[in-house]
């Protein structure tokens, strides 16, 4: 009966080790160890989580900002003269 909990645990726990971090922010941690974490939103926040691992931060090779250019701040206060 407790090997059928264990496993039943084991299969239970098995998606949370596959489970793929998020890596959206500009900016990556690569530590000492060889890991990398790509979450970091400024260089700022890079470096502070960095403090005390070793590592560099360095730009996300795959960040792909956000396209959104419906509330550009070039068209804030301009009159519309559409005719």
């Amino acid at each position: 009966m407790r090997t059928i909990v264990l496993v039943a645990a084991a299969m239970a726990a098995l998606p949370l080790l596959s489970s793929e971090a998020r890596a959206d922010g500009p900016w990556c941690i690569y530590d000492v160890g060889g890991r990398t974490n790509c979450g970091f939103y400024s260089y700022a926040q890079c470096m502070t989580n960095l403090s005390g691992i070793g590592g560099t931060c360095q730009p996300n090779p795959n960040f792909q900002a956000s396209g959104n250019n419906s509330n550009n701040s070039n068209n804030r206060g301009k009159r519309q003269t559409g005719y």
